[in-house]
């Protein structure tokens, strides 16, 4: 056996108290635990002695800082370099507020929370390394349809969320399955699509329908397997039915019994390469509205926060009042000429053999992943969002022109004053295909 390959869990499950995340329109913190959540890595070593992780984590995103400290931490830890670590998170909107969030609308972060889950998110990687063992790498693809467009037109022209059954998905389930000489079986798998079966009236911490495929997945090959979700381009992607914990559980399943048929016509992964490229991308942003347009947006949000609060509707003020705090946020911005014209995103390529993981720190719209996957050189290519941190949304540029909550609103959930500019998902598309041309171009190491 050519390689090593270790596995490595710890929970990250919160107290009941803290705030959840992912929706403006919850009113307090949670309330109840359905399902633990878990931070979970897969660490890979090749004859030569060079590793890399895969390390997934339970939780909407993570700032930049937080991937700052967990790569200070497993490189202090272990023999693995801050490049060859790639940190996915699942984005369940049923876990705990990070900090990448505004907190006045989207829960509010417990830095004791955080601080013990990125050092366990740490402690997760390097027990898997030090679990290395000698295994067979195999690589395997089907489809899996829970997945919808979310991006619904309405009959006046405006987009909402909604359902846009002909609109991009992508049904791929991507799988890098681990079988070591000791009967064991890591399967890390890959699929886009928002984890959100459950809504804005859920109070109950959960991996949503991930919870589900993993436990799928692990009952149906038994004690010995270890599954990991990695989340895809899943920015415009939701679940196709939402509602209920019964709804994540099927939807869940059907996921598994995808994931187990790509395990099932898994084929070797060829080669021994290890190598990875890390970039900061430089995002140009778009120009403000005029000061008479952001004072008069300041004022009519204002006033309907301030109905809203009346009619007890919290939620609603909540999401109307972040409105008015960005218009009022950008004009001091303006007034004190201190507007920024760029945003920075992080973006790796990671390979794996003949494997490559293609990631953004960002909601990356589908569209945008099966450009990669079909243009990379590397035909086993799996493209990923939310890896690395998460700036918000990255759209196509044409879905600038549709308009949108993904172009209009969630860059300022995210804090930002200003969106990206259309030509971000260019730039970003061909930073990968660039470094993706150049690992499969690299010696194998």
């Amino acid at each position: 056996m050519s390689w090593y390959a270790g596995y490595g869990e710890a929970d990250i499950t919160p107290p009941i108290g803290v705030w959840l995340t992912g929706f403006a329109a919850r009113t307090k913190p949670c309330d109840a635990i359905h399902d633990p959540l878990s931070a979970r890595a897969l660490v890979l070593k090749n004859g030569q002695g060079k590793c890399a992780a895969l390390l997934t984590l339970d939780l909407i995103a993570l700032t930049s800082q937080q991937v700052s400290q967990l790569r200070r931490l497993v490189q202090d830890w272990t023999s693995i370099p801050p490049q060859n670590l790639l940190i996915n998170c699942s984005h369940t909107h049923s876990a705990p507020a990070v900090g990448e969030l505004v907190a006045s609308s989207m829960g509010i972060p417990d830095p004791a929370y955080l601080d013990v889950t990125i050092r366990k998110a740490a402690t997760a990687v390097k027990e898997a390394w030090a679990n290395l063992t000698p295994a067979e790498l195999f690589f395997g693809s089907s489809e899996c349809h829970i997945s919808i467009n979310r991006r619904q037109r309405m009959p006046n022209g405006r987009i909402v969320i909604g359902r846009n059954p002909e609109g991009s998905v992508d049904p791929k389930v991507n799988t890098l399955v681990a079988r070591t000489e000791d009967g064991h079986q890591i399967v890390a798998f890959a699929y886009a699509c928002h984890p959100v079966v459950l809504g804005e009236n859920n109070y109950a911490v959960t991996a949503d329908y991930v919870h589900f495929a993993r436990g799928g997945v692990e009952e149906f090959f038994g004690s010995g397997t270890q599954a990991l979700f990695l989340q895809g381009c899943a920015g415009n992607i939701n679940p196709r039915e939402r509602g209920t914990f019964d709804i994540a559980r099927r939807l869940g399943q059907e996921l598994a019994a995808s994931v187990l048929q790509a395990v099932l016509r898994a084929e070797p992964v060829v080669g021994e390469s290890v190598g990875s490229v890390i970039g900061t991308l430089k995002l140009p942003l778009l120009p403000p509205p005029s000061p008479k347009q952001l004072r008069e947006h300041q004022r009519v949000f204002r006033e309907r926060a301030e109905a809203a609060q009346r009619e007890g509707r919290l939620g609603w003020a909540r999401w109307q009042r972040e409105e008015a705090e960005w218009a009022k946020r950008v004009l001091k911005a303006l007034r004190e000429k201190a507007l920024p014209t760029y945003e920075l995103m992080n973006a790796q390529v990671l390979r794996i053999g003949d494997v490559a993981f293609a990631s953004l720190a960002a909601e990356v719209f589908a569209e945008i992943g099966l450009t990669i996957r079909h243009q990379s050189p590397l035909p086993r290519t799996v493209p990923l969002g939310y890896t690395n941190g998460c700036i918000g949304y990255l759209p196509t540029a044409t879905a600038y022109e549709e308009g949108g909550y993904e172009v209009e609103q969630a860059f300022k959930f995210y804090g930002r004053l200003l969106m990206h500019a259309p030509e971000s998902e260019q730039i970003a598309t061909e930073w990968l295909l660039r470094q993706l041309k150049r690992v499969a171009a690299a010696p194998p190491s």
